[in-house]
């Protein structure tokens, strides 16, 4: 006798679909598969929303985040879109924050290629590689974000990957980069942010979304509202989609520790509404700098540059 394996909820909690009557995710999911991976429930339905067009065959989701907890297969998700980008004949980019992300990222895509028999060309170069299919002309560059990457360069898609921690100077250096596409796409995928995490762009977009403030962005997350306990199991099932698959309950278990507000965040997605870096960007900080500081009386005033305190009278040293 078989026993049936409980699978973790395969809907969002919360999301942001706009109204759509084709989508090309089918042939994107069947190339996937061609690889022997088989797409899980909740990334099919993902895939539907991404791979959504209009009337002009033009992405109804010109911008579309996404946010699960730790483990749960989100990158995936990339691949399926970057496949069948390269298969389209698609320019695009992949940016994450940390070098061996933006790596096991081409080498994730390199392996489904070759699984699925697909040839291609590839170049490695430490935070800069590179996957092309020459008969159809779609490539894949993988870069580590910086303040500058990107500028200057033209693509069709673009992937905001570890989207937690993208912040508003690599943002200003990368939004424009598919501006001059005939069919632009932005990807941000995630988890909910840390106490310590840098970005301040993916909380922005989900807070402006969810609030129907922009146009042409869908979103979808699996996460609780507020901090919830972290032993009860069935906010595990409802928050992990791929519980039941790539791991289990007892992976689940193991991860508990004092921490219970680093648990809500990474297993149960929570997303907290605080942060301790900076909400403005260094450079705009250094903008708010004065060369003197103005003659008060009766009040003393302090300022803080560099974390040192500034008095009256102290000259600044530039």
């Amino acid at each position: 006798m078989t026993t049936q394996v409980r699978l973790g909820n395969q809907h969002p909690t919360q999301s942001v679909i706009l109204p759509y009557t084709e989508t090309h995710y089918q042939a994107a999911i069947e190339s996937y598969e061609k690889s022997g991976r088989t797409a899980q429930e909740w990334q099919v339905e993902l895939c539907k929303s991404i791979f959504a067009v209009n009337d002009e065959g033009l992405w109804v989701h010109t911008k579309f985040g996404y946010s699960l907890p730790r483990r749960n297969g989100k990158n995936e998700i990339a691949a399926i879109r970057e496949m069948a980008g390269l298969l389209n004949g698609e320019q695009m980019l992949h940016t994450a924050h940390r070098t061996t992300t933006s790596h096991s990222s081409w080498e994730r895509l390199l392996r489904l290629l070759d699984k699925a028999g697909i040839e291609y060309e590839s170049l490695r170069a430490t935070g800069r590689e590179r996957l092309e299919i020459p008969e159809t002309g779609g490539r894949v560059e993988f870069r580590t974000r910086t303040s500058t990457g990107g500028l200057g360069e033209g693509f069709d898609l673009l992937v905001i990957d570890e989207a937690q921690e993208y912040t508003t100077d690599q943002e200003s250096a990368l939004k424009y980069v598919v501006t001059d596409s005939q069919n632009p796409q932005t990807i941000f995928c995630g988890t909910p942010p840390t106490p310590l995490s840098s970005g301040t762009v993916f909380p922005s977009f989900r807070d402006d979304v969810l609030s129907h403030k922009v146009e042409n962005a869908g979103w979808a997350e699996w996460g609780v509202e507020d901090e919830s306990d972290i032993h009860d199991r069935e906010l595990w099932y409802l928050c992990n989609p791929s519980l039941g698959t790539i791991f289990t309950e007892r992976s689940i278990q193991d991860e508990i520790g004092s921490d219970t507000i680093d648990f809500n965040i990474q297993r149960l997605g929570l997303w907290i509404k605080y942060n301790q870096k900076s909400a403005i960007s260094e450079n705009e900080w250094q903008e708010l700098q004065v060369k003197a500081l103005p003659v008060l009386k009766g009040q003393l005033y302090v300022g803080i540059k560099n974390h040192n305190v500034i008095y009256p009278g102290q000259k600044l040293k530039y």
